[in-house]
């Protein structure tokens, strides 16, 4: 149980940022030559994800961030969750608003995500692994259909020349996707029962968005990657199920809207345990209120919450570096007080 929730975390928290955005912003700035950067950006993050496992496992960070103090931290976690969370909330809503439920107006399509998360984080970790592990094996298969399903499309032409982008626009693109593969994984420091073998998960899960991108730079080219908004669910157009069963994307979709509520649900978990455990439910319940709101005003001010998300990966690092700073300041200020 505890191999397949590590799995399932792992692979919700990899993919989740390129969901909606994050292929297009890493196209704009690569181009063609974008799977480049993520080859490379895989390989950096394989490093964090091996301090990742070695700070939780030599620290008990869970059971430290229990004790009294350490506010700050704890605030700056809380932060960070949150801000993750109203990204989701609002990359579920103008995914949904686009391609599914386009005459619904925002507040209906993300209040039934937010109340179902609610009631799922009254239940903690156990419940959000269970209920990942079973919607993991779906998001799975339906990724793995959709290759297949895609690799015939693909065309070597599209890919050359390579090295055409600047050398400055490759690493900047490369640093970007770290951020958004890697920020995320912060949370399995916060969660007890994972294993060791995260680097391991992270490489396959990794793997799904390193072979998605190349088929996206495959079947569409360097012109129109740079033209969609959303050129992941362009691509899945072209899927033809028996040769003859056509417009299936939104069943392929399905696996994006899995991948984004699990995140939600893990972000807002995270929000949850590290607040005072007085009256815990209120303050909970008004953050979630707070983060609705805020996501409605993002849905109606779309250049503003685009301007947003062009900053995330700057934003993501900074938070990353904060949190495994201070954290391990406080850790050892803490073990020195003891050995005093």
């Amino acid at each position: 149980m505890i191999k397949r929730t590590t799995f399932s975390y792992v692979y919700y928290l990899t993919r989740v940022f390129f969901i909606g955005f994050g292929f297009s912003f890493l196209f704009s700035i690569a181009n063609k030559d974008a799977w480049i950067s993520f080859i490379l950006g895989h390989i950096i993050s394989l490093f964090i994800m091996f301090l990742v496992v070695k700070i939780k496992e030599k620290y008990k960070v869970n059971a430290f961030l229990k004790n009294k103090g350490h506010y700050l931290l704890k605030a700056l976690i809380i932060a960070f969750s949150a801000s993750v969370a109203i990204e989701i909330l609002f990359i579920f809503q103008t995914l949904a608003s686009n391609f599914f439920l386009v005459d619904s107006p925002h507040y209906f399509i993300i209040l039934p995500a937010l109340l179902l998360v609610f009631r799922i984080c009254k239940n903690g970790w156990t419940t959000i692994g269970r209920v990942g592990s079973i919607l993991m094996y779906l998001s799975l298969l339906m990724v793995i259909i959709a290759f297949f399903g895609l690799f015939s499309y693909a065309e070597s032409e599209n890919f050359l020349p390579i090295f055409t982008t600047s050398s400055f626009n490759i690493l900047k693109a490369t640093i970007f996707y770290v951020a958004y593969s890697s920020a995320p994984i912060i949370f399995l420091i916060l969660i007890p029962d994972t294993n060791e073998k995260i680097p391991q998960y992270y490489f396959l899960a990794n793997l799904t968005i390193i072979i998605m991108g190349i088929l996206i730079i495959g079947i569409l080219g360097p012109d129109l990657i740079t033209i969609y908004r959303y050129p992941e669910y362009m691509v899945l157009k072209v899927i033809k199920l028996l040769n003859f069963i056509e417009k299936v994307e939104n069943i392929f979709a399905i696996a994006t809207l899995i991948d984004l509520f699990m995140v939600l649900a893990i972000s807002m978990n995270a929000v949850k345990e590290k607040l005072p455990k007085k009256r815990t439910n209120i303050i909970f319940f008004s953050i979630l209120i707070g983060i609705y709101f805020t996501s409605l005003y993002l849905g109606r001010h779309y250049n503003l919450a685009l301007q947003i998300y062009y900053y995330l990966p700057i934003i993501l690092l900074i938070f990353m570096i904060l949190i495994l700073t201070l954290l391990s300041i406080a850790i050892k200020k803490t073990k020195q007080m003891s050995e005093k």
